[in-house]
């Protein structure tokens, strides 16, 4: 898998992407899912990683989402081991320093999770819905973000039906930086993400 590929795959398994159970042959798939409102940004992520052979888009009509699904592969297989190593929940791979070091991985990551808490006049932020991940594993995405971007962000608690959740919240003195490195690869279905 070229690097490029890998780097559109690491953000995604940050944000939406998933990868399937491993294979007898320890091979996975990887997969993406978005509503119709963004099928023009899940199509562009497809033909961006083409040498995995993605599937045409599918239909989930009654949810009004499309998915596509890549060839089953060895290369994705090691990464489902990276980001699943217990065949089980997702969690930030302790290499993630050495593998979310692209400006398109964070775009991607942005993309898929990412949202903008703009208030005209005096307020924009851009938050990571890292709900999926533990309250360890965001210290480690925060440390990264400031390590390989010079992003400060701080770990914010939220409460999501009862449950209690954490998100990443790029402070206000990183934002102009954290736009500026995105914006060259953020899809014109994204751009209300970065206005």
């Amino acid at each position: 898998m070229k690097k490029y590929v890998q780097n559109i795959i690491v953000g995604s398994l940050l944000g939406d992407g998933w990868l399937n159970a491993l294979s007898s042959t320890q091979k996975s798939v990887f997969c993406l899912k978005c509503h119709d409102k963004s099928i023009g940004y899940l199509n562009w992520v497809r033909i961006q990683i083409a040498e995995l052979w993605p599937s045409e888009l599918k239909s989930v009509s009654r949810y009004s989402q499309h998915y596509f699904y890549t060839q089953s592969r060895k290369d994705i297989g090691d990464m489902r081991k990276l980001f699943y190593p217990d065949e089980g929940k997702k969690i930030v791979p302790p290499n993630i320093k050495d593998l979310l070091n692209d400006p398109i991985s964070l775009a991607i990551w942005y993309q898929d999770d990412g949202t903008l808490d703009f208030r005209s006049k005096y307020h924009r932020n851009s938050l990571f819905a890292t709900h999926c991940f533990s309250f360890e594993d965001c210290f480690i995405l925060k440390d990264t973000l400031q390590e390989n971007f010079g992003i400060k962000v701080s770990v914010c608690k939220c409460r999501m039906r009862g449950k209690m959740y954490y998100r990443l919240y790029v402070l206000s003195e990183s934002m102009e930086r954290f736009v500026k490195i995105i914006r060259p690869f953020i899809h014109e279905n994204y751009a209300y993400k970065i206005r």
